[in-house]
């Protein structure tokens, strides 16, 4: 029986030449990743759509970079950490008046996972969402159709 055992550990050549291959072979290492603003893009695609959200609110620097007449962008206010399988994503919005705004908290996270899951297959583990305006709908279009009279009356 000792002998049996001592073959059954024995390596035929072709199970030693299958061997020799594995270890010349290169090993594998593709990599599929995800620039910040790519996910903050769908994230400002899926916040557009969410009923209640008027628009979204950037820092101070952002806003004094609009008025001298940088592009405006349309991931202003969102900033995200992305990792290799995870999202954290942080929001500043601005509300529109009479709103219920846990539902709307509510409606704009399930809208950005489902996106960014469906997109990337990334994980949104951290979704946090800052009111910083409640307006109503008149006044805030007024105050955008103002601002953006003044960038395009801007003499260059």
């Amino acid at each position: 029986m000792a002998q049996q055992n001592v073959r059954s550990t024995e390596k035929t050549p072709e199970q030693l030449q299958q061997e020799e291959r594995r270890n010349q072979e290169p090993e594998r290492r593709d990599k599929l990743t995800f620039d910040d603003d790519v996910i903050r893009k769908i994230t400002a695609l899926a916040i557009n759509e969410t009923n209640g959200i008027l628009g979204m609110s950037g820092s101070v620097f952002e806003g004094l970079r609009e008025s001298f007449g940088a592009d405006e962008k349309i991931t202003k206010g969102i900033s995200a950490a992305v990792g290799e399988k995870q999202v954290a994503l942080d929001i500043d919005v601005i509300i529109e008046y009479g709103q219920k705004i846990p539902d709307v908290y509510k409606s704009a996270k399930e809208n950005v996972e489902s996106n960014i899951t469906h997109m990337t297959g990334l994980e949104v583990v951290e979704f946090n969402m800052h009111v910083s305006d409640i307006l109503t709908r008149e006044d805030f279009e007024s105050r955008n159709s103002s601002s953006s009279n003044t960038r395009r009356d801007r003499v260059e």
